[in-house]
């Protein structure tokens, strides 16, 4: 998929290093098609999550380039942990960006529950995030990602909480979203098997400092399912992707 109003990116030797002296990244080159699904795979610790971060304008590069072509665009941020409001409603939470921007209320509420139905929580608009599954508190953060109606997707390690079961159903929903939405998808995971099902190109780093190490593609068609899942296909991009692991573990 490639959607030609989204913005490519473009990463020119992008690296960081701490006040503390830790160079969590170093030297990273990339660039992603605009509408692309791309995954990040690495070691821990090898600067996926600071990359990420990097992209989304969170922090600062030491050296090097983040480059949207035409502009930086809307951008939406899922973080490792739902980090909810606990004493506000789905409703409210997914709708927080849009209230920060000062839209108006009944606006905000009206796109907020839009994303909540997008994600599969319709009818748990009012629900506080103690009344809320795991899951379901993911899909709420997703939500609130997607509020904006952002061009470029940003999610780092969202599901390593979950149980296989509901990480799988999320994946396939995540997919659905972003087939239908058309955004950059840029996806964090410590899982080989879930790059493999989500990604158009998974880019394998190597251990500190992060550096590019494979840049692997995965032609197989959307949307995909459970056959995927265990097909000769998907296991041969699997092989593929461990093989560029082994190598950036050193």
């Amino acid at each position: 998929m490639r959607n030609s109003i989204v913005p490519d990116l473009t990463l020119t030797h992008l690296a960081k290093t701490f006040a503390n002296g830790t160079r969590a990244l170093g030297d990273l080159d990339a660039t992603i098609e605009g509408g692309a699904f791309v995954s990040l795979l690495g070691p821990s610790g090898c600067g996926k999550s600071t990359a990420l971060r990097l992209i989304a304008g969170l922090d600062t590069p030491s050296s090097g380039a983040v480059h949207w072509d035409g502009g930086r665009p809307e951008i939406g941020f899922v973080f490792q942990e739902p980090t909810l409001m606990a004493w506000a409603s789905a409703l409210r939470n997914t709708a927080l960006p849009l209230e920060l921007e000062g839209k108006p209320r009944t606006f905000s509420a009206s796109r907020a529950a839009e994303a909540l139905a997008a994600v599969g929580l319709k009818g748990f608009e009012k629900s506080l995030p103690r009344e809320l599954s795991g899951g379901m508190r993911m899909r709420v953060s997703i939500a609130r990602a997607l509020v904006a109606q952002p061009e470029a997707l940003l999610m780092d390690e969202p599901f390593a909480a979950l149980d296989e079961f509901t990480r799988a159903k999320i994946n396939d929903d995540l997919l659905a979203l972003w087939q239908d939405q058309g955004f950059t998808a840029l996806f964090v995971t410590h899982s080989v098997f879930e790059s493999v099902y989500l990604s158009q190109r998974i880019l394998v780093l190597s251990g500190r400092p992060g550096r590019l190490v494979a840049d692997i593609a995965n032609a197989a068609p959307y949307p995909r399912g459970e056959a995927y899942r265990t097909s000769p296909e998907f296991n041969a991009v699997a092989r593929e992707v461990l093989a560029a692991l082994k190598e950036a573990h050193g």
